[in-house]
């Protein structure tokens, strides 16, 4: 009966789609969820397990951008900050094979993390919150274990101590290896983040690729758009725009900054077409790479 529903639905041009619900209940039902080349288990109120299900090819330019970098720097290392549960490692991985350093704050998650790695080759896993600088913040931690989001509280907030990436690197002993691309997904932090991977992105000019995600940005007061213009002080040039879909739309010069404001002021998860942005910033030495990028995701569109 329900197959004969839904045939009936699709002549007229809809769909049913089962959604997954994010219900703390559902956190002990592990999911086996196929990730580009590989299966890996998420806690049954991981939203991604909806995004992997129904669209196969979702963050699959992440992949695409790493095989990119790596034509041209053929001993790269991925920095993949906010691992969550591995699925982006699986997404690189599946693409081309590389080590990747992922770090993961979330207890639960990076319990995950381990566990969809453990069969990889060339993973480094480090377990802490990234931030702009060495301190200990309270915060009240939303969506634990599958999209955690930190929002400031100093009332009741548990507190977390945060390290900068440039920190990390130091004490890992990682700062030798070549480190061309790093992606950052951090539920608004990603801009705090950036602010604390100066030296990183001074000496190593790497590739930056991160979720632009202003409503998550406003829940936590970050401001975002300052942040990334700053980029262009040391060497960053244009920016690229890819949809909360994963699509490419346009590229725009930084110093352009209005119709960066535009863009800024555009993307919001309940008043917009498109929820947040993917941004991605070549450095000024690596145009012809940037050029090479753009030129085949232009190439996916119809």
């Amino acid at each position: 009966m329900r197959k004969l529903i839904r045939s009936l639905l699709n002549s007229i041009g809809y769909d049913i789609v089962k959604v997954n619900v994010h219900s703390h209940k559902k956190v002990n039902r592990i999911k086996k969820v196929t990730v580009g080349n590989y299966v890996l288990e998420m806690p049954g109120n991981n939203p991604q397990i909806s995004t992997y299900k129904y669209d196969p090819g979702a963050n699959s330019q992440l992949g695409r951008l790493s095989a990119c970098v790596a034509g041209k720097y053929p001993s790269l290392s991925v920095l993949d900050v906010g691992a969550n549960v591995g699925d982006t490692i699986a997404i690189i991985k599946s693409a081309i094979e590389l080590p990747v350093i992922g770090i993961e704050g979330d207890d639960f998650a990076f319990e995950f993390l381990k566990r969809n790695t453990m069969s990889l080759k060339n993973v480094t896993l480090i377990k802490t919150f990234l931030g702009e600088k060495i301190e200990s913040k309270k915060v009240s931690m939303e969506k634990s274990g599958w999209n955690t989001t930190l929002i400031p509280n100093e009332d009741n907030g548990e507190t977390i101590h945060f390290k900068t990436l440039d920190e990390v690197l130091a004490e890992e002993h990682l700062q030798n290896r070549t480190l061309k691309l790093l992606k950052i997904d951090c539920e608004g932090f990603d801009t705090i983040i950036i602010r604390g991977s100066a030296k990183l992105i001074r000496e190593k000019k790497p590739v930056i690729y991160f979720e632009y995600n202003r409503t998550n940005m406003d829940a936590i007061g970050e401001d975002g758009l300052s942040t990334l213009l700053t980029l262009e002080a040391v060497g960053y040039r244009n920016i690229i725009f890819f949809d909360n879909k994963g699509r490419y739309l346009m590229s725009a010069p930084i110093d352009q900054e209005n119709v960066i404001a535009d863009l800024h002021r555009y993307a919001q998860a309940e008043n917009s077409c498109i929820a947040y942005y993917d941004i991605c910033l070549f450095h000024e030495d690596d145009s012809e790479l940037a050029q090479q990028f753009i030129e085949s995701e232009n190439s996916l569109q119809p």
